[in-house]
């Protein structure tokens, strides 16, 4: 990397303009954004059902099923945000956090990475406390119902859809033919 200048900040994001030399020699620019990283939530009830949300993402104008998912705030580990994110989008608490592992999102273009995280023994244990932008509608979901949205592209972003494979490994629920 020869440069790096920053061209737009806000308290969301930082977009970046970085002036690379090739190894022939070439110089090129990338466009990288800088965001905090975050935490996504795999949560099962204590019947067995995944703790789901729905609100809209206004980058692909819809209205998306996802999973719990958000920022890390300055000063917090992931587990920490893992069970606020859970807490604040659901209104859900669980018993065990078992770490699923971390991942890029977008490697090429942004510099978040993702924390995911199986919560077990999932239960509602307060109203939901919701940023003012947010409107998010709570489901519980069979596995069966929330592959069917993932198939039907109803539950479309990537990132979460590896924390729901790396969560269906962990449980001993994924089956893999070679």
């Amino acid at each position: 990397m020869l440069s790096e200048e920053t061209k737009f900040h806000n308290p969301w994001l930082t977009l970046v303009e970085r002036e690379y030399k090739l190894a022939d020699g070439r110089k090129t620019q990338w466009h990288i954004i800088q965001r905090p990283d975050a935490v996504c939530v795999f949560c099962l009830t204590k019947k067995g059902k995944v703790v789901a949300i729905r609100h809209y993402r206004a980058g692909i104008d819809r209205i998306i099923t996802d999973l719990p998912t958000g920022r890390i705030d300055k000063g917090e580990t992931p587990l920490q945000a893992a069970k606020r994110e859970l807490k604040e989008e659901t209104g859900f608490k669980a018993r065990k956090f078992i770490e699923l592992g971390s991942y890029a999102s977008n490697p090429s273009a942004t510099t978040t990475t993702f924390h995911a995280f199986l919560a077990l023994e999932g239960t509602r244990s307060h109203a939901q406390d919701l940023d003012e932008s947010e409107e998010i509608e709570v489901k519980e979901l069979t596995l069966k119902q929330l592959m069917q949205k993932i198939e039907s592209k109803e539950f479309f972003d990537a990132t979460r859809i590896v924390a729901v494979f790396l969560a269906l490994r962990k449980l001993g629920k994924l089956k893999i033919r070679l």
